[in-house]
């Protein structure tokens, strides 16, 4: 009854402890990609971080250039506005001859 084929009690034992050492194999393995999950989770969760506070900062300046080049447009505006009425006023002022009378 030493031969482990002989005894049924020793085989089903042997055959449990393959199947428990095969389940905490595949728990390890579990467990280690858990880990590297967590580990992936907080690097994306600080990357997401870092992204927020340069799109802070980038609609900060975004602005600040917006309102920048509003002030130069309405200043070309203004000044092609003026040199059109001052022509203008010049051909007007040239087809009158209000000087001669």
């Amino acid at each position: 009854m030493n031969n482990p084929e002989e005894n049924p009690t020793a085989s089903n034992l042997n055959a449990l402890r393959a199947d428990v050492t095969a389940t905490t194999d595949v728990l390890k393995v579990t467990v280690g990609k858990l880990v590297q999950r967590g580990e992936n989770l907080d690097a994306l969760n600080n990357r997401a971080d870092d992204l927020y506070s340069t799109s802070y900062h980038f609609r900060g300046a975004a602005r600040r250039v917006d309102r920048n080049m509003k002030w130069k447009n309405i200043k070309l505006t203004v000044f092609i506005a003026f040199v059109v009425i001052a022509v203008i006023a010049f051909i007007v002022l040239m087809a009158l001859h209000p000087w001669k009378k």
